[in-house]
C-alpha cells in the first residue's frame, strides 16, 4: 500500500470515529488530526478546517446547494434565480401527499453529491457518510427536523437489505440524534425492482402498494420526517407518506441528501 492509500485509508477511519464511536476514541482522532493531514474524500488532497467532514475547497465548490427560489411543497428548484419561492405546477394541479420536500444538494452524477451517494450506497463507502450528514444539517434541511416528532427511514425490502447489507436511509437517519428514531415505522410489503432507469408512470406502479406500517400507534397524530438518499421523481416517498396518512400521521416531511434537477 502506498502512503497516499495509507492516509486515505487512516482519513476514512477518522471520520467513522468521528461519526459513531465514544469521546476516548474521539480523543485519539484529534491527536491524529495533529500528526497527518486531512485528506479530501473525492479527491485525496489535503483538505483544510476543523468540520468532520473533509472535503477540499475545491471540491466544496463543484457542490451546487439548494436554495429559493424554490417550490415549498415539493422543494424544486427553480431555474430562473430571481423571485421568491413559489408552488410548482405539478403541486399546483396535484399535490403530493407530503407536506414538504428538502434536500441539502442538487444531484450532479460525476460531482460531490452524486459521488457521494454511488461511493456509499453502492461501494460501502461509510467515510462517506460524515460528509453527508454535514450536508443534510444546512439550515434549510435542519427547519424540517425541527418540526419532526419522529425520523423514519425508507425501508428496504429484506432481500435487498441482505444483498446489500446496510440500509442507506437508515444511516442518513442518524445524522440527527435528538430526534427519536424509528427504524421499523415503514416496512416493505413486497419486492420492487430498482426505480433506475424506470420513467415516472413506471416508477409509481413500480412501488403501489410496497409499503405497509406495522404499528399503527407509533403514527397516529406525528409529524413524521422521512429520510431518503436522492428525490428524483418523488414516487417513493410520496408511495410511503400516502400509507402513513392513511396510518393517520398528522404529516409527512420529507428529507434528502440530493435532488434531481428539473429544469
Amino acid at each position: 500500500m502506498t502512503l497516499h492509500k495509507k492516509l486515505l485509508f487512516l482519513n476514512s477511519e477518522r471520520l467513522l470515529v468521528i461519526q459513531t464511536r465514544p469521546w476516548w476514541q474521539k480523543a485519539g482522532v484529534t491527536l491524529l488530526d495533529f500528526f497527518l493531514p486531512r485528506l479530501c474524500v473525492f479527491c485525496g488532497e489535503v483538505a483544510r478546517g476543523e468540520a468532520p467532514a473533509a472535503v477540499c475547497t475545491t471540491c466544496e465548490g463543484k457542490i451546487e446547494w439548494v436554495a429559493s427560489p424554490l417550490c415549498p411543497c415539493c422543494g424544486r428548484v427553480f431555474p430562473n434565480r430571481d423571485g421568491a419561492d413559489h408552488l410548482c405546477g405539478p403541486c399546483q394541479t396535484d399535490a403530493p401527499p407530503f407536506a414538504r420536500a428538502r434536500a441539502a444538494t442538487l444531484y450532479d452524477d460525476d460531482g460531490p453529491s452524486g459521488q457521494a451517494i454511488k461511493r456509499f450506497k453502492y461501494s460501502r463507502r461509510l467515510d462517506m457518510l460524515p460528509v453527508m450528514h454535514h450536508w443534510l444539517r444546512s439550515p434549510l434541511c435542519l427547519e424540517l427536523v425541527h418540526d419532526a416528532d419522529l425520523v423514519a427511514p425508507v425501508p428496504l425490502h429484506p432481500s435487498r437489505l441482505r444483498q446489500r447489507g446496510f440500509n442507506q436511509a437508515l444511516l442518513l437517519a442518524q445524522a440527527f440524534p435528538k430526534v427519536p428514531l424509528e427504524r421499523e415505522l415503514l416496512a416493505r410489503q413486497r419486492h420492487t425492482p430498482p426505480q433506475a432507469g424506470l420513467n415516472p408512470k413506471e416508477r409509481r406502479d413500480n412501488v403501489k402498494g410496497a409499503f405497509g406500517v406495522p404499528r399503527p400507534d407509533l403514527v397516529k397524530g406525528k409529524r413524521i420526517l422521512l429520510i431518503d438518499d436522492v428525490f428524483t421523481t418523488g414516487a417513493t416517498v410520496k408511495e410511503c407518506a400516502r400509507v402513513l396518512r392513511r396510518a393517520g400521521a398528522r404529516e409527512i416531511d420529507v428529507l434528502t441528501v440530493a435532488r434531481v434537477r428539473y429544469d
